[in-house]
């Protein structure tokens, strides 16, 4: 056999290893603390929509977060109908195939 070289592993196992050691920096806000919260609502909450200031507001964003009935038929028909069709498909098969296992001992 041929003499391979060895510089592929370790340069993949020197990436595994740079990869876990600095994880953190990459997923964990850069590994900084978390801050606490001084207050029970933070400034986010102080500066989002207050049901007052919703009238003001473009009728395009009202339009856009409204919540439409047909969108919800369509996830009922699209998603949930497919899927508990496949999983009754698959609960018949599995008796079906139990049941031929049974009757073939």
């Amino acid at each position: 056999m041929a003499a391979r070289s060895a510089l592929l592993p370790v340069v993949l196992v020197a990436a595994l290893v740079f990869g876990a050691l600095y994880e953190t920096v990459s997923f964990v806000d850069g590994g900084r603390p978390a801050q606490p919260a001084t207050a029970l609502r933070g400034n986010t909450a102080r500066r989002a929509f207050s049901p007052d200031s919703m009238p003001e507001v473009d009728t395009s964003v009202l339009t856009a977060l409204a919540v439409s009935t047909p969108g919800w038929w369509a996830n009922i028909v699209f998603v949930v109908i497919p899927c508990g069709f496949l999983i009754i498909l698959y609960l018949q098969s599995e008796r079906v195939r139990v049941a031929e296992e049974r009757g073939a001992k």
